[in-house]
């Protein structure tokens, strides 16, 4: 496994080597790998923490450039990101991209819309799939994402200012799931990949795991015992290749897990082996 250092992540509070804490919502945080994983330990929900570290990335954005760009995917960690304050931050200043749809139901775009309405950010910096068909809905969007203002296009890919991600128990993110032909594709150099999986429940586009890698600031959410597997395989990486796309995911300047106890559970207990040996 790889080792625990005492690393400093840039945007958000130190990550310390791992030391127990007194129980409090986050009990520990440490950093894996030479700063390119942050992990924190949260007793409980974290959904808070999750609005605390985007209105952080957002705040620091905005007075830099007059824009925030963020890339979501559906479920819980949107309705984390719908309950912001409205005044958080100049939510004017803010763009909605999609990490990933399903199609043609679009519920990632529905679900965005909604948070984007209780926030106040307008409807039309809500950057959705084109009602197309999956490949071209995939050309649609590298078009955008290579055009748009609030998308750095300095190197080679777009680059997001910020990127949420949830996880599967199998290592998902997005529609990137273990051993498809979009996990294989890492490396190419794609923007955005059309596929049908029965797994996405068909159709769907997604953003590849090259533009994940080139977002600055990466969150991955990761709760519960179901995912305390897939957790030690993707922060030990120990696993192959195109077994755990999650695990591929190493943003430009910081990847922060956010776990829980459960989740980090199998994690921990190989961490007590290696220091038992």
């Amino acid at each position: 496994m790889l080792a625990l250092l005492a690393a400093a992540p840039a945007l958000l509070p130190r990550a310390h080597l791992r030391t127990r804490a007194p129980r409090m919502e986050c009990v520990e945080k440490f950093a894996i790998s030479k700063e390119i994983k942050s992990v924190s330990v949260f007793d409980g929900d974290f959904a808070e923490e999750i609005r605390e570290a985007v209105t952080q990335v957002a705040t620091q954005c905005i007075a830099e450039k007059g824009s925030f760009s963020l890339a979501i995917p559906g479920g819980s960690v949107v309705a984390a990101l719908g309950a912001l304050a409205p005044n958080a931050f100049d939510m004017q200043k803010m763009h909605l991209f999609l990490c990933n749809e399903k199609l043609p139901s679009a519920p990632c775009l529905a679900g965005a819309l909604e948070a984007a309405g209780r926030l106040g950010v307008p409807a039309a910096q809500v950057h959705g799939y084109a009602a197309a068909s999956p490949a071209e809905a995939a050309a649609q969007y590298a078009a955008l994402l290579e055009s748009h203002p609030a998308v750095d296009n300095e190197g080679a890919l777009p680059s997001f200012d910020m990127m949420l991600l949830g996880t599967g128990a199998d290592g998902h993110c997005g529609c990137v799931f273990p051993q498809s032909a979009e996990v294989k594709a890492t490396g190419a150099g794609r923007v955005a990949l059309a596929g049908n999986d029965p797994r996405a429940d068909g159709d769907f586009v997604a953003l590849s795991i090259d533009v994940m890698c080139a977002a600055k600031v990466v969150l991955v959410s990761a709760a519960g015992a179901a995912r305390a597997p897939m957790v030690a395989k993707a922060l030990s990486g120990d696993f192959d290749r195109f077994d755990c796309p999650v695990g591929l995911v190493e943003a430009v300047d910081q990847t922060l897990w956010f776990t829980d106890t459960e989740s980090i559970a199998v994690f921990d207990e190989q961490d007590m082996e290696e220091v038992d040996e």
